[in-house]
């Protein structure tokens, strides 16, 4: 390919303007694949950058020969002050300095030969890893939307934070996030934002969702066996990238005997709503910017909007429906 009518060149490095959570990525790249889905995963289409904070991001594809191994056990991770390495062994590395806001890879044909694995295992972590330093804060939170308007649903791992996002969205939310969503500030107030990436479902939603019993369990990052689909093929829901947070819902299992589905729903106050965001939240270093200062900025502007606590036990769907008008007054109001 050539630069002709500003076509991609393959082999050279062209600069390419991509959009993170409002913020601006400029991508250098060799490669016409990773361009296409690093684009597809940052896409500069349809949303506008809210603020100044500006990245670079540099990949390159290697294509000498690998070993067996493959970076599916991988990225570890290595760092000091403002500087991480995320080793993905044979396939490659990723280097950041979080003072610069600058990202550099080398990886492997392999590492970039499964789309959907890269996405989840090179492009979420970079995005994840840079988040602090661009401004945004990175929750461990579901997200749904309606009417524009998000309510981010907060829990810690286990407790069934993405079965229950799934279910509502296929309750006609739109689907933003069912496990990290970004949160920044803009001038108009904040925004939330999701990436493309797959929805992680353990084992036991298949006996809650039909659709996961013709596919097969696979290893996640963390070494879980778990279903991970794009819920919008699979389950039909509707995507969403950004919108403006208008609740938040701590959501706990009930722990109780449960005959049958069961949600209670009750107000939090700010300071409850702070440390349960707080709980997941990692301390960034001094030199990366400024993150912590701007991330614990962010929490005390999310804990001023409605917060519930919602807890729960039973099937999703069912769960879903009691939530969803509580939800639906919320946004609606």
């Amino acid at each position: 390919m050539s630069m002709v009518a500003g076509q991609f060149t393959e082999g050279r490095m062209h600069p390419i303007p991509l959009v993170m959570a409002g913020c601006q990525l400029t991508l250098h790249t060799d490669s016409v694949r990773l361009r296409e889905i690093t684009t597809d995963f940052f896409p500069s289409h349809g949303a506008q950058s809210r603020h100044c904070s500006h990245a670079s991001l540099s990949m390159r594809v290697s294509k000498r020969k690998k070993a067996s191994r493959t970076g599916r056990e991988f990225p570890i991770f290595r760092g000091r002050r403002e500087y991480v390495h995320a080793d993905y062994g044979n396939d490659g590395s990723v280097w950041f300095d979080l003072k610069a806001r600058a990202v550099s890879a080398v990886l492997s044909d392999e590492l970039i030969a499964d789309a959907e694995f890269f996405r989840r295992a090179v492009l979420a972590v970079i995005a994840g890893v840079l988040a602090p330093s661009l401004g945004l804060a990175c929750l461990h939170a579901g997200c749904v939307i309606r009417n524009g308007k998000a309510v981010l649903l907060s829990a810690a791992s286990g407790v069934g934070k993405s079965t229950l996002t799934l279910a509502l969205a296929r309750r006609g939310w739109s689907l933003l996030s069912d496990e990290w969503t970004f949160v920044t500030r803009t001038e108009t107030g904040l925004r939330t934002w999701g990436m493309r990436t797959s929805i992680k479902l353990m084992p036991d939603a298949a006996r809650y969702f039909p659709e996961l019993s013709r596919l097969s369990l696979a290893p996640a990052l963390n070494g879980e066996l778990s279903f991970e689909v794009e819920p919008w093929n699979v389950f039909g829901v509707d995507r969403a990238i950004e919108a403006e947070p208008k609740a938040i819902v701590l959501l706990e299992r009930d722990s109780r005997p449960c005959l049958g589905p069961r949600c209670q729903v009750r107000r939090c106050d700010p300071e409850q709503t702070r440390t349960a965001l707080l709980r997941d939240l990692e301390e960034q270093p001094a030199e990366a910017n400024g993150g912590n200062y701007a991330c614990l900025s962010l929490m005390e502007s999310l804990c001023a909007i409605p917060s519930l606590n919602a807890r729960f036990c039973g099937h999703p769907a069912e769960v879903a429906a009691q939530l969803d008008p509580i939800l639906t007054e919320l946004v609606c109001d």
